[in-house]
Formats: structure tokens, sequence, C-alpha cells
């Protein structure tokens, strides 16, 4: 991430000083993009530390959820950049201004190739974490925005249209509301502590059902501490409570193997049968 960030940041202020001096919307709009993407990866740096802190009796699940945090605060702010480049391009489309496509042009492509580089240093630990997920969501909207800007840019070159440049903000904004969209809606599910996207509640129940010595369950619920870690809680019934210790480790193995969840608290209760 911190390499990403480097990157990024070199690249953010080469689209500024090129976006001024040609005046391109589209290209201005995209280093805004990579100044969110900055605060993206500045966040998920520090998520990433604070994260690591341990637990404390105020706090039992430690710093975990920081990540989660940094995640929302990315989707919203990247909905807020989208606000401030729809109202400028609806501005430009009334008045194009004239566009120097030079500048505008290289600008664009250093920073497609900026933003690919830094997608493939997040790619594999994106797989790991929602915070570092946002952050390559970032980075990749950022690439859809360049790839605009570089269209825009040849055709005002080559067919004198001024009005490209401000229907590429309105692309690129597209873009960028669709990925902060999923991405809040990741964050929120988990803040909400529901069911992980990946588990299929129905499917967990059948299998606990079919462990040697469990009769039923109830009360069951899944959630997700931080992208990775699921935890689960519920109550087992059982018709031999001198067995709980054996069904409880069968139960936490086919939950481990079965489904990658670790983080279990079952209570085990006497089945009342007949």
């Amino acid at each position: 991430m911190f390499l990403a960030l480097l990157v990024t940041i070199t690249f953010m202020v080469v689209e500024v000083v090129a976006g001024v001096i040609s005046g391109s919307l589209a290209l201005l709009a995209d280093a805004g993009h990579m100044l969110t993407d900055v605060s993206a990866l500045s966040l998920s740096l520090f998520a990433a530390w604070i994260s690591t802190r341990p637990a404390t009796p105020e706090k039992s699940y430690g710093y975990y959820r920081t990540e989660i945090l940094a995640a929302l605060v990315n989707g919203v702010a990247l909905w807020l950049l989208v606000v401030w480049i729809y109202v400028r391009a609806i501005q430009r489309l009334q008045h194009p201004p004239e566009v120097l496509t030079g500048p505008m042009l290289a600008a664009a492509v250093l920073g497609l190739l900026a933003n690919l580089i830094s997608s493939r240093i997040l790619a594999h630990a994106g797989r790991r974490s929602l915070n570092i997920r946002g952050a390559r969501l970032h980075v990749l909207g950022d690439a859809l925005g360049s790839c605009g800007v570089i269209t825009a840019g040849l055709l005002i070159r080559f067919k004198g249209w001024r009005h490209a440049d401000p229907l590429a903000s309105i692309l690129i904004g597209f873009f960028i509301a669709v990925s902060s969209w999923i991405l809040v809606k990741q964050a929120v599910n988990v803040l909400l502590e529901s069911t992980p996207d990946h588990l299929e509640m129905d499917r967990i129940l059948k299998v606990m059902r079919e462990v040697d010595g469990v009769r039923d369950v109830h009360d069951l619920h899944l959630w997700t501490i931080t992208t990775g870690l699921e935890a689960m809680s519920g109550h087992i019934l059982v018709d031999d409570l001198a067995q709980s210790p054996q069904v409880l480790e069968r139960l936490n193995r086919v939950m481990s193997e079965r489904f990658g969840i670790t983080h279990t608290t079952f209570q085990v209760e006497f089945h009342h049968g007949t």
C-alpha cells in the first residue's frame, strides 16, 4: 500500500499541473479521483496499522473494524467527488472551453500507467481485506477515468469536439459512483453484522445438524468481524450432555474445514425430546 501511495501521489501532481495547463476538466476530475486514491490508501495504511493493536477490556475485539470504517469513509468521499464532477461538467457542456490536448493526453497516459501499476500492487492483498479492496477500487476507477480522458483528448485533437471533455467527466463520475456504491454496501453489511455474502445460512444449518451428536440447532448467528474473519454463535441441542466436548470438537472442525469459520461460540443444551 505504501508503494502504491507513492506512485499515486507522484502522478496525481502530474495530472493537476497538466490539467491546469491544458484546461481539461476531465483531467482535473481524474486528478481529483487520484486525490481520493491518496486518501483511501492513507486511510488503508492507518487502518492496517491500528488493526494490529491488541484487544483491551473496553474493546474486546480489538481494532479489527477500523478497516471497515475506513472503507466506508472512502466510499462516501467518492460520492462527494461525483457531485463536484457533475456540477462542473454541466457548466462546461453549456460553454465548452478551449483545451490543450498535448499536455492532456500525455498526463492521461502516464496516469493510466500509474493506476495499472498501483492496481497490480494491491491485487493480491485485496483478496484478504475489504479495506485494501476499497483502495484498489479507487485505483481501478481512476484507470477507467484515464481511458476516458485519453478518448476525449483524441476526439478534441482530431475532431475538434470540445464537448468530449465534460462528457468524459460525466462518464468518469458514473464509474466512480458504481464502484463506491459496491464498497459502501459491503462496509455497511459488515457494520450491520449481516450474514457474509459467500456463506449460506441454510446450508450451514444443514451441515451442523448432520454432525454426530447434534439433535438440533437454533438461534444461530453469523457475522463478519473484519474481512476474512467470520464469527458464529448458536445453541446446540444434544441428547447427552456428557458428550458435549466431543460434539463441540466435531462442530468446530466441520465449520473450519467446510466454511473457514474459526471463531465460534456454541451453547450446548439438553434436548428434552420424547
